[in-house]
């Protein structure tokens, strides 16, 4: 009877290369540590090898300044072993939570689909905060705003608190914080503000009419209804581990002020932070296992010394590294839909190929991280840096293209009209 043996993982070597600004591949990994302590590790033992692997972009237009792209890559992996391994992988990337859909994403091992999770910002789904029990029963405060006569602001001020209080609202146009830590939230029309207080106890001041309800429930229900409206359609499934990561953010938050805005949470999830995905593959021993991952990103925009957009992914190869071996890459990327079909640097020597598609290869792991840039023109040429260098965008340079003929045509007529009138004037 064959043991099935996991591969555990030791954390100072991939800590690094997953918090890295880069996306993304994959490395063995598992826990370590308590509840609420863990942090992702990986082994320096691990036999399992990366034979081979695919790597595909597909890169499509955008309605803002980044460019869409599903990333695919596909791995031949080989347990050379006598014995059936059960590994642990870690899939690493770095995404924003408002962008990134885990509907896009797809994990197969020998054709068959992988249940995963996300661990947002290295934090385990599994996290517990330290410095307040979620599962503690507080106050729930849920105030009606009346709307307030022409000019002036019906206004709810909580003084500085003695306990946290976690703020939402709805309808409010205006806040101020003083120095002695009070809030006052403003309103012209009705509004509602919901004040969750930790230890149940709420001091308020309100300026105009209103109505308050009042009810006892555990915070990490309230939290949960919260996740819930705000992620629930986007995120379902994986809500653990967005909360995880918000109480970990409410806990910072609640160290430097016992008051904490909705608000301010929210403003977080516009940062790219990293992302890995957690999920675990069977390789039977000595065979060979496809093991593919897909997901959706986007580029980072820029467009410094260019008229036009220029637009880069990166890729991140290094936890690549921590495998027994690798073998080969093979690279594709394929912008042509893009409106920026041209790559015009790499850190791969990436090749034009006769359908508009690009490719490398390389024997072993590339030393640096793939990163390439995507242009709407071949290379950049003189002009780019001139409109650039004048601060002339795209669009303006085409106006003026535009303008330029009539102009032209205006300059050519005017020049007409003069050299006749002399003439004329010769003539007589």
């Amino acid at each position: 009877m064959k043991r099935t043996l996991s591969c555990a993982l030791a954390l100072l070597t991939l800590l690094p290369a997953l918090l890295t600004p880069a996306r993304a591949n994959s490395a063995p990994t598992h826990w370590e540590g308590s509840p609420g302590s863990e942090v992702l590790a990986v082994e320096a033992d691990c036999p399992i090898a990366v034979l081979h692997e695919d790597l595909s972009f597909q890169v499509a237009e955008s309605d803002d300044y980044s460019l869409n792209a599903q990333v695919k890559a596909v791995y031949q992996m080989e347990n050379p072993t006598a014995e059936d391994r059960k590994v642990q992988m870690a899939f690493s990337l770095e995404e924003s939570v408002w962008d990134f859909d885990p509907g896009g994403v797809s994990i197969t091992a020998g054709g068959e689909t992988l249940p995963f999770q996300l661990v947002w910002d290295g934090v385990s789904p599994d996290y517990r905060p330290q410095s307040f029990d979620p599962d503690q029963t507080g106050t729930l405060y849920t105030f009606h705003l009346s709307s307030a006569p022409e000019g002036s602001d019906n206004t709810l001020t909580l003084p500085a608190p003695q306990g946290n209080l976690w703020v939402d609202c709805d309808g409010i146009h205006s806040y101020s914080g003083e120095e002695d830590g009070s809030l006052t939230l403003g309103s012209r029309q009705e509004a509602t503000v919901w004040v969750y207080a930790l230890n149940g106890v709420l001091d308020y001041t309100v300026s105009g009419g209103y109505t308050v309800d009042t009810e006892e429930v555990p915070f990490s229900a309230y939290f949960r209804s919260y996740l819930e409206e705000q992620y629930g359609d986007r995120c379902a499934g994986y809500l653990d581990s967005l909360a995880a990561c918000k109480y970990r953010q409410l806990e910072e938050q609640w160290t430097n002020s016992p008051l904490a805005l909705m608000e301010w949470l929210e403003n977080l999830d516009y940062s790219d932070v990293p992302l890995q995905f957690l999920y675990t593959a069977n390789f039977p021993a000595g065979e060979t296992v496809e093991v593919a991952v897909s997901y959706n990103t986007r580029s980072d925009g820029a467009r410094e010394g260019t008229a036009d957009w220029q637009h880069t992914f990166t890729y991140l190869l290094s936890p690549a590294r921590h495998w027994a071996s690798f073998g080969t890459l093979d690279v594709t990327v394929d912008a042509g839909e893009s409106g920026y079909p041209y790559v015009i640097a790499s850190s791969l020597p990436l090749e034009a190929q006769p359908d508009g598609s690009y490719s490398a290869h390389a024997e072993g792991l590339p030393e640096e991280d793939l990163s390439f840039t995507l242009y709407s023109a071949p290379q950049l040429s003189f002009s780019d840096r001139v409109t650039s260098t004048l601060g002339i965008t795209t669009y303006t340079l085409a106006l003026w293209r535009l303008l330029a003929i009539p102009a032209g045509l205006g300059l050519v007529l005017l020049l007409g009209i003069l050299l006749w009138r002399r003439n004329r004037k010769k003539g007589h």
